[in-house]
């Protein structure tokens, strides 16, 4: 029979083994940390239903500022796709950027 007393500051554990509560609190762990760990974020299809994405849509799918938007743009990161004056991106483009970003 487990027995819990728990304070502010301190908690009692009684009746359990050592391997009982390494397996409680692993357990307990993994359900937190499913909660908070985000996978890559997966890329739909534009909110157009065109699959181009403006700038400001981009950088939140990517989770970036529209400053670093327009770094990686320039350094080759991802790819643009210009269309009149306005710079569009595709979801091949975020989803190359995603996989150059993880690996760095």
């Amino acid at each position: 029979m487990e027995h819990f007393f728990s304070t502010q500051n301190a908690t009692l554990i009684q009746g359990t083994t050592l391997e009982n509560l390494e397996s409680m609190v692993s357990r307990l762990l993994d359900e937190k940390l499913a909660n908070i760990t985000n996978p890559t974020p997966e890329i739909d299809k534009g909110p157009r239903g065109d699959g181009l994405y403006k700038r400001k849509e981009t950088a939140k799918k990517l989770g970036i500022s529209l400053v670093t938007l327009d770094k990686w743009t320039k350094t080759g990161i991802i790819t643009g796709r210009k269309i009149g004056t306005r710079v569009y991106y595709t979801i091949g483009d975020i989803n190359n950027a995603l996989k150059k970003s993880f690996k760095e």
